[in-house]
């Protein structure tokens, strides 16, 4: 994401060669871990800004929720931002929702994903566990060092 990858950048301006490294850094893939509030948030952000999104929780039920989220807040910002062009807006909303899709099963995912963004319940325990059984998975490129 844009945004992610902006960050990153100033926070590793420090050492040139990170920040070099960083640079060339292109997230195309995004896996949204937590379907809640800022999980689905997330998500839709990181679809409208042109990447393809996996959007991961626990159940159907819980992910089918989120999509219905995010579809509402898009034709809220779709009737905004394209109240001269109803159609334009229309289509932003399918192709946003379009680079939109969901899993229940997170280690399935993040083995073909550039970002990982974790947005589950605040317990660091929780989180630990997550990242722990997810590097398992996940490419060379994500893994802690």
């Amino acid at each position: 994401m844009a945004f992610v990858t902006r960050q990153f950048v100033r926070a590793m301006s420090s050492s040139s060669a990170a920040s070099a490294a960083a640079k060339k850094i292109m997230v195309k893939h995004v896996t949204v871990i937590g379907g809640g509030l800022m999980g689905a948030g997330i998500a839709q952000v990181a679809a409208a800004t042109g990447h393809t999104v996996v959007l991961v929780d626990q159940t159907e039920d819980i992910l089918a929720k989120s999509r219905k989220g995010i579809e509402e807040s898009l034709r809220r910002v779709a009737k905004k931002k394209f109240a001269e062009n109803p159609k334009a807006g229309d289509e932003f909303v399918d192709k946003t929702l379009s680079s939109i899709s969901t899993s229940t099963d997170a280690a399935s995912v993040v083995h073909s994903t550039d970002l990982v963004v974790e947005a589950i319940v605040e317990n660091l325990k929780v989180k630990t566990e997550l990242f722990t059984r997810l590097d398992k998975f996940a490419a060379e490129s994500l893994k802690r060092p």
